[in-house]
């Protein structure tokens, strides 16, 4: 899917976790910090020329094993997208044509049984098909 490959190539061309980002889920003891990236929604819609445009909605989750450094991980990844548009180059999937990324929502959770803080950011992503 376009939309997480696109997400891929933006975070960890930030540098924020040298390349812990995975899809759906870490692997189990994955190393901290690390980001986890959910497509939740992903519908198709035209702009006002008929561009097919992909809009996806997703979750970022932002985990490390401090309070403090897991906001200002969330925010790094918040500076890192919200209102960007970029064109991003994929081995397999060629260039992605993001037009543009909203943030939308944020809220946090603590794992006890892990002792992980968890910054979880919505976002609204358009992408050209």
């Amino acid at each position: 899917m376009k939309v997480g490959l696109a997400l891929y190539q933006l975070i960890d061309g930030a540098g924020l976790v040298g390349g812990r980002i995975y899809p759906e889920q870490a692997p189990d003891g994955a190393a901290t910090p690390y980001i986890v990236y959910t497509v939740t929604s992903n519908r198709p819609v035209d702009d006002k020329r008929r561009t097919p445009i992909d809009e996806a909605n997703v979750d970022i989750v932002s985990v490390h094993s401090s309070y403090g450094n897991c906001m200002s991980l969330a925010d790094n990844v918040r500076q890192a997208l919200d209102r960007k548009s970029a064109e991003v180059t994929d081995a397999v999937a060629g260039n992605i044509d993001v037009q543009s990324i909203r943030y939308t929502n944020e809220t946090t959770e603590i794992s006890s049984d892990r002792q992980l803080y968890a910054a979880i950011q919505e976002y609204t992503i358009r992408i050209t098909r």
